[in-house]
């Protein structure tokens, strides 16, 4: 395949909660920022981000695109949560898994169904006696300097990141000063998408179907489409 432009990302960049209670995916994907971008330019795209995306998923799909032999001009990438995390289960299948408090929050919504047992206890396990702050940085940072040095000799390439970055010495990281990781990616721009939407959030509707109030509204999407346009355009 060949495309003028690449997306890969979480939930942000799939357009979730666009779809609204008649579950229109065709109005979702019209409405995200990757078609908005596209449109805008005259450009063509592709899109394979995913829902609860962690951001070893997205390095390994993004790489695994590039080596299939498909090609784009210009790659934007959209970092997820750092405390998301991956594995394969027992039977191979690679798991994205969420944040801590994962048991209760699948409760009573969309993300309950197709749970398996062995996803809750490897949850558990992970967050009592593996995850750390300072391992959620070092794998953060680890991933994009790995990322921004693999594309760099294949097309031109913008990240952002579901909220803010995640700064060494910085709100809840205070604890962690420095991080090697994080240094050798210091100049890397990277856009945050709670400051570039700000409050345009779809509206809280269903939590049981995934309509949780959460994401990027449609003027929202076009916040984060307008970033990405004036950034390509310093570049260009």
């Amino acid at each position: 395949m060949r495309a003028h432009l690449f997306f890969c990302g979480d939930s942000d960049t799939h357009g979730m909660e666009l779809e609204g209670l008649e579950g229109d995916h065709t109005k979702r994907e019209s409405l995200r920022f990757s078609n908005l971008v596209s449109q805008d330019l005259g450009k063509t795209h592709h899109n394979i981000s995913k829902s609860g995306a962690c951001n070893d998923w997205i390095v390994k799909n993004t790489i695994d695109w590039f080596e299939a032999g498909n090609v784009c001009e210009t790659a934007v990438i959209q970092f997820s949560e750092p405390r998301r995390w991956g594995y394969y289960d027992s039977e191979g299948v690679y798991e994205n898994m969420p944040n801590q408090n994962y048991e209760n929050k699948i409760k009573g919504s969309k993300w309950h169904f197709g749970v398996k047992e062995d996803q809750l206890i490897a949850h558990q396990v992970y967050y009592e006696s593996i995850w750390s702050m300072h391992l959620e940085l070092d794998n953060y940072w680890k991933n994009l300097f790995f990322l921004h040095n693999y594309l760099q000799y294949k097309c031109q390439v913008l990240f952002n990141t579901l909220t803010t970055s995640p700064v060494p010495g910085v709100g809840k990281y205070e604890k962690f000063p420095t991080n090697s990781w994080y240094d050798l990616c210091k100049n890397i721009e990277i856009g945050e998408h709670k400051n570039i939407v700000q409050d345009h959030r779809c509206p809280f509707i269903d939590r049981s179907k995934g309509l949780m109030g959460s994401h990027p509204s449609a003027q929202g999407h076009r916040n984060i489409a307008d970033d990405i346009l004036r950034r390509l355009d310093r570049k260009n």
